[in-house]
């Protein structure tokens, strides 16, 4: 059985690369550490100058631009991106703090991609960014977590939750069971010891694919309200892991 693009543990081969242009060190250190903890690979830089020197020897997938930058601002970065052949094609983002309801226009008449005022969401940043450089974008938000777990009580401490969507969950484990079995896994959040019932969807044994961990990829078939509203606040808390406090 083939994974399921939209099932935690389905991972891209190969990391995308994302360049933030942001003169705020703040917002460009929040934007940076929540594409990475999505699991992108992220390039921060103050100025649209530096922008197009990364950009002589890098290709990313998706610029993020803020419309105010010293010197040339984002709609100049764009228009010099776009008489570049090398990377005429690559989508930008403007994610911006300007006032000017008249810069929306001029960054889409520019050729920007998608225009976002800030503060941006983590949620809403992930569905952006997920709708321009994933061929299939997914549904669920999903993060990288690591939660002890045990699937049908017999945990050897040796069983994680080492991704986790709303949806579904990725299980490292050395016995990776039956695809399409059913079995009730718990693991801890916050301390607190979350039931679920899910049926195992794909898997890996050890050794079977080298750059993927051992385990199961398993989507929820039975869940309490309450675990699911515990899951999706773990999410929303992953978003900003490691990000400047407010």
């Amino acid at each position: 059985m083939g994974e399921p693009a939209d099932m935690p543990g389905a991972e891209q081969k190969k990391k995308k690369f994302i360049m933030v242009v942001d003169g705020n060190p703040k917002d460009a250190l929040t934007t940076g550490m929540i594409l990475q903890n999505f699991g992108y690979s992220v390039t921060t830089v103050k100025s649209a100058e530096e922008a197009l020197e990364f950009l002589s020897i890098a290709v990313p997938a998706l610029v993020i631009a803020e419309f105010n930058l010293p010197g040339m601002n984002g709609v100049d970065l764009l228009g010099r991106m776009r008489q570049n052949p090398v990377v005429s094609k690559v989508p930008v983002m403007v994610q911006t703090s300007h006032p000017d309801p008249s810069s929306r226009d001029r960054c889409l008449e520019a050729g920007c991609i998608l225009y976002l005022r800030k503060p941006v969401t983590g949620e809403d940043l992930y569905r952006a960014v997920q709708s321009i450089v994933e061929r299939t974008p997914r549904k669920n938000v999903r993060v990288a977590t690591f939660l002890m777990a045990s699937v049908d009580g017999t945990g050897t401490g040796a069983e994680f939750v080492t991704v986790i969507s709303v949806q579904g969950m990725f299980v490292k484990t050395l016995h990776p069971r039956p695809l399409g079995s059913k079995h009730t896994v718990s693991f801890i959040i916050k301390k607190k010891i979350v039931w679920v019932e899910a049926v195992v969807l794909y898997s890996y044994g050890f050794g079977e694919e080298p750059a993927k961990d051992p385990g199961m990829g398993m989507r929820f078939v039975n869940i309490e309200p309450e675990y699911r509203d515990l899951i999706q606040a773990h999410i929303q808390e992953s978003f900003s892991a490691g990000t400047p406090a407010k």
